[in-house]
């Protein structure tokens, strides 16, 4: 099946009018949508930019049932949701939404609704003219920036400009003859290395394998129609029809200026469209932690105010905000009180974040810690972390008052801490039939140290060492079935794949050789009398793809 713009298959297509086709098609995971494509004349290009963006506007506050606006050289399309049923219903416009189209430079009056969950979505707005309102005043410098971008200037030789031109005009005849069937051919082309070629010579290359070229001329001190640069690089697998840009130098001059806008502190999206508007571009986009909003312009690559060529890429550094800090704690159990505040302030969690409660603990000394709310080594946002600690208060000797306690049941190191002052003797026995601990004592409840010597029975009972039984079965190896399954992502061209079964000893078996493309699966079992886990492995073209699948 057909694939449009390599995303979507095609189930149906229809001309809604010179230069606008509609495709009825479904996403990859079968939602069906409804595809507006539209051919665009140079002059109509400006006025599409400002409609996609205001579509994107009305789709991130939930008022527009978009699923994709596109907008480069060589696709321009809207791709809808499209809804049967319930979900399908007619709903007016109401004052407030057609508020937020104005804001969004769209014309009211144009869309078609539905009701949507929270209340009526725009369900189509085609594009024209007429539906994306100029803006009070008119960009700066558009129409030499529309032309530097779709054209490749005069270069210093006039004989090299007129091949060129006369390159893009063969270009022209191609795309109008292949029509739609470019767009939607299954077959990949590869963008060709420039390999020091001049901009002619790779113009007719691109056009030769079936791709569209946009010249983009660039100020620089290389010779006039040196290649600067493809844009999707070199060896990109494309559909045919697809766009590349290709980047040449002129000698400075040539290229229509440009001045760079300031964008320090604008968010990425607001630099974008000032870019546009001053006729340049976004180049490389880098993203750092910085304690700064999120999405706002940290640095540019040319300074605001300096004049450049039309088209030249401006790289920008982009924030992320502020970092998170963390923090974690060691194991406290068993240290001190006072080390373990002190390894808690070394974790930036001072008086503020630690919180001390005192419990009896018999097994443990006084004033150690015996729990701990933060488990050790555990990295936790250090904003908010609050750090609990249990520390033992202990248990106290023998109150003058009240003399021996009854000691039986108690483990023997029990019962000496609570027989603290006597002189305490210990006597074994081994009875199955009594429990473990203290099970006599020779001074009744209440006695004082000056009573004499305290004797404690206790009973150890002796541990039943059971006989070993040998039990072994052996069992007959037997043939099972181990199964494997790779999806190939759409898009990849015709390869040969070899499925490969690893055993535990090392034994490795190819399993499986066959020819897939993309979107199709590798899929099937392995018959073997192996009775441990296999390990899987796919290569497409001796090259791995999709990592390994083990199977116990």
């Amino acid at each position: 099946m057909p694939l449009l713009d390599g995303k979507y298959e095609i189930l149906a297509e229809r001309a809604l009018g010179e230069g606008v086709v509609r495709f009825d098609a479904t996403t990859a995971d079968g939602h069906p949508i409804r595809v507006v494509w539209y051919d665009l004349s140079p002059a109509d290009e400006v006025h599409f930019e400002r409609y996609r963006r205001g579509l994107r506007r009305l789709a991130r506050e939930g008022l527009a049932d978009v699923l994709d606006v596109v907008s480069r050289p060589g696709a321009r399309y809207v791709a809808w949701r499209e809804h049967h049923g319930d979900g399908a219903a007619a709903a007016t416009l109401d004052p407030t939404l057609a508020a937020r189209l104005r804001d969004a430079g769209l014309a009211p009056e144009r869309a078609r609704l539905r009701m949507g969950p929270t209340g009526p979505l725009v369900a189509d707005l085609p594009f024209g003219v007429d539906s994306v309102p100029d803006p009070q005043r008119a960009p700066v410098s558009a129409a030499p920036a529309a032309q530097a971008r779709r054209g490749l200037p005069t270069l210093s030789d006039a004989a090299a400009s007129w091949s060129i031109a006369a390159a893009l005009a063969v270009l022209a005849l191609a795309i109008v003859a292949g029509g739609f069937a470019m767009r939607a051919n299954d077959r990949l082309v590869r963008v060709p290395d420039p390999g020091g070629a001049d901009a002619l010579s790779v113009a007719e290359r691109l056009v030769a394998s079936g791709l569209r070229v946009e010249g983009v001329a660039r100020a620089s001190d290389e010779p006039s129609g040196t290649v600067l640069g493809l844009d999707p690089e070199a060896g990109t697998p494309l559909r045919p029809g697809r766009v590349v840009r290709l980047a040449y130098a002129v000698s400075p001059g040539q290229v229509a200026p440009a001045t760079v806008p300031a964008l320090l502190g604008q968010s990425l999206s607001h630099a974008e469209a000032r870019l546009s508007e001053a006729g340049l571009e976004v180049g490389r986009v880098v993203r750092v932690y910085e304690r700064a909003p999120v999405d706002v312009v940290l640095a540019q690559s040319a300074a605001a105010g300096s004049v450049l060529g039309v088209g030249t890429p401006i790289d920008l550094l982009i924030s992320l905000g502020p970092p998170q800090v963390t923090t974690f704690v060691p194991d406290l159990i068993g240290l001190d009180e006072a080390d373990a505040r002190a390894l808690a302030l070394v974790a930036g969690l001072g008086n503020g974040a630690l919180v001390v409660e005192r419990v009896e603990a018999s097994e443990a000394a006084a004033g150690t810690v015996v729990s701990q709310s933060l488990a050790p080594y555990r990295r936790v946002p250090l904003d908010g972390a609050v750090l609990r600690l249990l520390v033992a208060e202990g248990r106290p000797g023998i109150d003058p008052a009240e003399g021996l306690p009854n000691l039986s049941g108690l483990s023997e190191a029990d019962a000496r801490t609570f027989a603290h002052g006597f002189d305490v003797r210990v006597e074994y026995v081994e009875d199955g039939m009594l429990p473990d601990g203290v099970v006599r004592q020779s001074l009744r409840p209440g006695a004082q140290p000056a009573d004499g010597a305290l004797t404690l029975t206790v009973n150890v009972r002796p541990v039943r060492i059971p006989v070993p039984t040998v039990d072994a079965q052996v069992r007959q190896p037997r043939l099972r079935e181990v199964p494997y399954l790779w999806l190939i992502e759409p898009g990849i061209p015709v390869q040969t794949a070899a499925v490969t079964a690893a055993t535990l000893d090392g034994v490795r078996t190819v399993v499986r050789t066959v020819q897939v493309r993309g979107g199709e699966r590798v899929e099937g079992t392995w018959l073997t009398t192996y009775p441990g886990p296999v390990r899987f492995e796919l290569t497409l073209n001796g090259e791995p793809y999709g990592g390994t699948q083990l199977v116990p």
